[in-house]
Formats: C-alpha cells, sequence, structure tokens
C-alpha cells in the first residue's frame, strides 16, 4: 500500500495535498492541516523516553507541545515496512520577525528544560552522550569495509561504486580531522561540564522542529526523534542543515548563535566542539552504509550520477562553512576556533586548477 494510502486508512482522513517543510510534512486533508514526521521503525521503542521527557516540558510554560493525534486504533504512531509516522495537529501560525534568533531562543529554552531529566539506565538504550568518537569511528571503518569490498569484486562497478571510490580520500581525511578535533576540544570534559545546560537533543535537529502559533509561543514537534544527547549536538546539525539548504551565511548563523546565547550562553570550548561536527561528514557516511547494506540487484538500480550530484553540492557548501565558521566565531565572540590548513590548501588547489584549465582553454 502506498504511503498516502496507508496514512488516509490509519487516521481515517483524506489527504488532498502535501508538502515538505524541513523534518516535517504538513498534510492539507479534509479535516483540515496536519504535521506528519516520520522515523526509523526500532524508534517506536522510544515511548518511556518520549514520557519523560514530556513529563519535564509540562513543568515550564515557556515552550508548549504540539497536539499529537492518534490513529483509528488509540496509537500514538503507526508503522508500514521499516519507517514509523506520526502526526501533529496543525495550528495557526505566525512567523518570527527574525527566525534564526527565535529559532536560536527556543532551542536553548528547549535543553534548559531537559536539564534535570533523571539519569535512568532505562532511559539510556537512546544516548548518545559521550559517544561521538565511537559512532565516527564506527562509520570511518565501515567506508573503509565497504571499499575493499567494492575493490575485490568480481561483478561490473555500479557508476555510485565508483564514487565511494573515488571520493574515498577526501571523505576519509574529513572524518578522521573531525575525530582529532573533537578529542583536541575536550569532548569528554564538554560531555560532562554541559549536561546541566540540557540532556536532551534532536536526532538531526533542523528547520520544521519549531512552530509558533498566533500569539507568538513556540510549539514543538517531533517528539519521537529526541535522542539523550549534549547540546552542541542540535547547535551543529541547525548550522549543517542550514548550510546545506541555502548555503553558508554568516549572519543567518551568527542570528541563530546570539539567539541561543541570549538564553543559554555557551562555555568557549563547546564553539569547537560544533566544528568537530561541522566537519564530520555524516550524511556521507550513512548513505554508505545504507548502500553497504543493499542487495546485488538493487544496487544496480541506485541513480549514483544523481547521487553524486546531490552530495557534492551538499560538500561544496559545507566547504564554504568550514571556512567561515572560524572567521565568524572570532568576528562576533573572540573566540579561537583553529582553522584546518588544508580545507585552504583544497580550495587554493581548486582555483589554480581552474585557472590553468582557462589557459589551457
Amino acid at each position: 500500500m502506498e504511503e498516502k494510502a496507508f496514512l488516509e486508512e490509519e487516521y481515517g482522513i483524506v489527504i488532498h495535498g502535501m508538502r515538505e517543510e524541513g523534518a516535517a510534512r504538513v498534510l492539507e486533508t479534509d479535516q483540515g492541516l496536519f504535521y506528519l514526521y516520520d522515523a526509523p521503525a526500532n524508534f517506536r521503542y522510544k515511548g518511556k523516553l518520549v514520557e519523560r521527557i514530556r513529563q519535564q516540558l509540562a513543568q515550564q510554560t515557556e515552550i508548549g507541545l504540539l497536539k499529537l493525534v492518534r490513529n483509528r486504533e488509540g496509537l500514538r504512531h503507526v508503522t508500514q515496512d521499516e519507517q514509523m509516522f506520526y502526526l501533529y495537529r496543525g495550528v495557526r501560525e505566525a512567523e518570527p520577525e527574525d527566525y534564526p534568533f527565535a529559532c536560536g531562543q527556543t532551542l536553548a529554552a528547549f535543553h534548559q528544560a531537559t536539564a534535570a531529566i533523571p539519569r535512568e539506565k532505562l532511559l539510556f538504550s537512546f544516548s548518545s552522550l559521550g559517544n561521538w568518537p565511537g559512532m565516527w569511528g564506527r562509520r570511518l571503518r565501515q567506508y573503509d569495509y565497504c571499499l575493499d569490498e567494492l575493490e575485490k569484486a568480481w561483478t561490473e562497478l555500479t557508476a555510485m561504486d565508483h564514487y565511494l571510490l573515488t571520493s574515498y580520500t577526501y571523505v576519509h581525511q574529513l572524518g578522521e580531522t573531525a575525530l582529532r578535533y573533537l578529542h583536541e576540544a575536550g569532548y569528554e570534559q564538554m560531555v560532562r561540564q554541559t549536561a546541566q545546560f540540557g540532556r536532551v537533543a534532536f536526532q538531526s535537529f533542523g528547520q520544521g522542529y519549531f512552530r509558533w502559533n498566533e500569539q507568538m509561543r513556540p510549539l514543538l514537534g517531533g517528539e519521537w526523534n529526541w535522542v539523550l544527547d549534549m547540546r552542541a549536538r542540535d547547535i551543529g546539525q541547525w548550522l549543517k542543515a542550514e548550510s546545506r539548504r541555502n548555503g553558508w551565511r554568516d549572519e543567518e548563523a551568527i542570528r541563530f548563535l546570539d539567539g541561543y546565547n541570549s538564553v543559554s550562553p555557551l562555555l568557549e570550548r563547546e564553539y569547537a566542539v560544533i566544528y568537530a561536527l561541522l566537519l564530520y561528514p555524516g550524511r556521507f557516511l550513512k548513505l554508505v552504509e545504507t548502500y553497504q547494506q543493499l542487495p546485488p540487484e538493487e544496487r544496480q538500480e541506485v541513480d549514483g550520477e544523481a547521487w553524486q550530484a546531490q552530495l557534492e553540492a551538499e560538500m561544496e557548501r559545507m566547504e564554504v562553512a568550514l571556512r567561515r565558521y572560524p572567521q565568524a566565531i572570532m568576528q562576533q565572540y573572540g573566540v579561537s576556533i583553529p582553522q584546518i590548513d588544508w580545507l585552504w590548501r583544497y580550495e587554493d588547489e581548486k582555483t589554480e586548477s581552474a585557472g590553468n584549465e582557462k589557459n589551457r582553454g
């Protein structure tokens, strides 16, 4: 059953239209507007974690929660194949005049409200606190393994296979640099030191998780995408998501950080942890993992050229972010973020190469 028909059957609605807004999709139905979120199917086991966090958020009045809609059987989420879906009732929205600043403020308030979440073993099944080096290193090793398998393969390589092979040096260097940078930034110490400012983050934070009603009160969605982690995760993910979507813009990034700092100031060394997250090629390595799990016959159907075009465009935008972030942070906050020399050399080499091509033409 296709997704649209599945949702209509589960929730008893008729979907007239659907549009993407960041992490969510807005459904236009015969019963009004709804916000649709999805997540991997195994996230359905987060019930106790979600309930604990909801209880904690209910103790403050600054931020509200969107109204979760139950399906025909009274369930808070539904599952099809390997995907989980959940719906919220739509609201009459208002747009903040300074969206990045308001988003930063709301995110900081959300983090503060979760600082008192108890450290129960039950909740730590969905925790990434202190686990970044292990997770990043594992993804890099999977990339190594994938490349080894491709080099040994007897079958004809696909366009996607060729792209993974030719991208290896650059992507792997990014990942290794991110790991070293994370260590030098004092990651383990920052995990302990910043727990007092918040214990909950989003799986992959970006546009679509916060909305403002007509009274300009922020409302949260995406609760099944919560995870226990440090606040730097959400800040770095927002900067990455906006850079991929619109390209790096100093003013927007600084307004977001200013909004956050106006509620809960960041520690100096957190800026370096955020930079390590910007360096880490997470989306690329996740794609490698997904591709590696496909049966050989399904790999043949992957549009490698389309993936290459999308990923290369994203990486080019992130290169700008990686060069500009240290400069913007120094200019605005006086915090020194050591730059990665080879990123600048790489840009110089590209410029020189382009010039040589032009001269040869």
